[in-house]
Formats: structure tokens, C-alpha cells, sequence
């Protein structure tokens, strides 16, 4: 009994671990007014530590008025040296926009169909991206 307690979960343990990762969804994402006169910071927990945003023109947080757009795995150069994240745009009408990213030690890779050139327009879920 004890061993077969174990096994699952191990297993399970190991699925954890090999479950996808993907950008968060609105509910998840916390807003912070930076000062009254300049916009909101964002943040949400993630696997592998957190997404964070600002939108320094925000005159309100827009959590209630944006849903997920788009997400974009790419890479940049800082002092020469490569980084890579994942960008994930949240939009609603007029200026109502949220941008949340997320650095990782390496490059993400497309999961499923929907991506395009590292560019996936479909929902949540299926723009999700894993790590080798």
C-alpha cells in the first residue's frame, strides 16, 4: 500500500513538472497604482516566478475592462549578453491595455497549432509554451 501511495505520487509529481506554462489569465493579474498621476504597475505568480507590467499612461488599472490577446516568445540582448521572454497583451477599447512579461534563463518553444512565428493570437490556453 505505502509503495503504491508513492508511486503516485511521483507520478503525479512528475506531470507537475511537465505540464505547460502559459501567460496568465486576467484574474490572476494584480494592478498597483504607482502614484495618482502615473499609471499602474502589474504583477502575477508564476511557475517560475512572476509576470510583471506597467502602463505608465494608465488612469485606471483596466483589469476590468481588458481580455488576453496575444503572446509573443522572443529574445533580446542585454550588455551583449541574450535574454528571453514571453510578452502577453491584454486589450479592451479606447486605451485599456495591459502588457505582462516574463524573463527566462532560456527560450521558450511553441506548444500546439495556433503559434506563428512565435506569435500566437488564440486564447490562453492555446498559446501555451514549454521549456526543454
Amino acid at each position: 500500500m505505502v509503495s503504491l501511495g508513492l508511486l503516485g505520487v511521483i507520478a503525479f509529481a512528475g506531470n507537475v513538472n511537465a505540464a505547460d506554462e502559459m501567460c496568465p489569465q486576467v484574474s490572476q493579474i494584480m494592478a498597483q497604482s504607482i502614484t495618482p498621476e502615473r499609471g499602474f504597475t502589474y504583477a502575477a505568480n508564476a511557475i517560475r516566478g512572476g509576470w510583471k507590467g506597467e502602463n505608465p499612461a494608465a488612469t485606471e488599472s483596466y483589469l476590468d475592462k481588458v481580455k488576453f490577446t496575444s503572446a509573443a516568445i522572443r529574445q533580446t540582448t542585454d550588455n551583449g549578453n541574450p535574454v528571453y521572454f514571453v510578452a502577453c497583451d491584454y486589450e479592451g477599447e479606447g486605451k485599456a491595455g495591459v502588457r505582462m512579461s516574463q524573463r527566462f534563463p532560456a527560450p521558450a518553444k511553441p506548444v500546439g497549432n495556433d503559434w506563428k512565428d512565435n506569435f500566437c493570437s488564440a486564447g490562453v490556453s492555446q498559446c501555451a509554451f514549454k521549456f526543454d
